[in-house]
């Protein structure tokens, strides 16, 4: 059995916290089928890890601090890669 865990990091930037609530409004309805906790930020369970999104002010943006922690690299990879073309979706329209 591998008990190897993979870790993912990323950021995003936001320029309201109006378009960072989408993008997290986005990634929910993305993974609505899977356990959800948005108490603080907004943290997503699937059957080999979880991923984890809070946010920081950074002088006028607000950044989105991505953590997915997986078991089985391939979906963590196909798992950051959804999550990351929310964010390129919502730049485009914005």
């Amino acid at each position: 059995m591998n008990s190897a865990l993979f870790q993912y990091k990323k950021e995003a930037s936001f320029t309201s916290s109006k378009n960072y609530n989408q993008f997290l409004n986005w990634v929910s309805g993305e993974f609505d089928l899977l356990l959800q906790d948005d108490t603080d930020g907004l943290t997503i369970y699937f059957p080999a890890g979880n991923f984890i999104i809070n946010d920081s002010q950074e002088e006028e943006n607000i950044v989105a601090h991505i953590s997915l922690n997986t078991t089985v690299e391939k979906k963590g990879e196909d798992i950051l890669e959804k999550i990351m073309s929310l964010y390129d979706l919502l730049l485009k329209i914005k």
